[in-house]
C-alpha cells in the first residue's frame, strides 16, 4: 500500500473504454526500444569487426521494422472471423455459387 501512494498512482485506474493498462504502454515501449538496441547493437559491432559504417543502419532499420511489426501483431492485429459453417470460405467459393 506504502508502495502504491509513493508511485503517485495509488487508486486510479485506466479510463473506462480504453481497455488498456498503463502496463501494456510500458511493454510496447520496452518493445520499441529493445528492436532499436538489440539489432543497432549488432550492426555497430559488425561495423566494428569489418571496418565499414553501413551495418548499424541496417541494425537500426531492421530493429526498429521488427519491433513495429511485433508491436503490430500483438496489439492491433484483429484476425478475420472464420467461416461459419455452410457459408463460402472464401470469395473463390462464392464465385463457384454465383456463377
Amino acid at each position: 500500500m506504502a508502495q502504491d501512494s509513493l508511485r503517485g498512482d495509488a487508486g486510479r485506474t485506466p479510463p473506462q473504454g480504453s481497455g488498456h493498462s498503463p502496463s501494456e504502454a510500458w511493454t510496447v515501449l520496452s518493445h520499441l526500444l529493445t528492436g532499436f538496441l538489440v539489432f543497432g547493437g549488432l550492426g555497430w559491432v559488425l561495423d566494428a569487426l569489418l571496418s565499414t559504417r553501413w551495418f548499424l543502419l541496417v541494425g537500426l532499420l531492421v530493429g526498429g521494422a521488427a519491433s513495429f511489426a511485433l508491436i503490430y501483431i500483438r496489439y492491433l492485429y484483429v484476425p478475420p472471423d472464420p467461416p461459419r459453417p455452410g457459408e463460402p470460405a472464401g470469395p473463390e467459393d462464392r464465385k463457384e455459387q454465383h456463377g
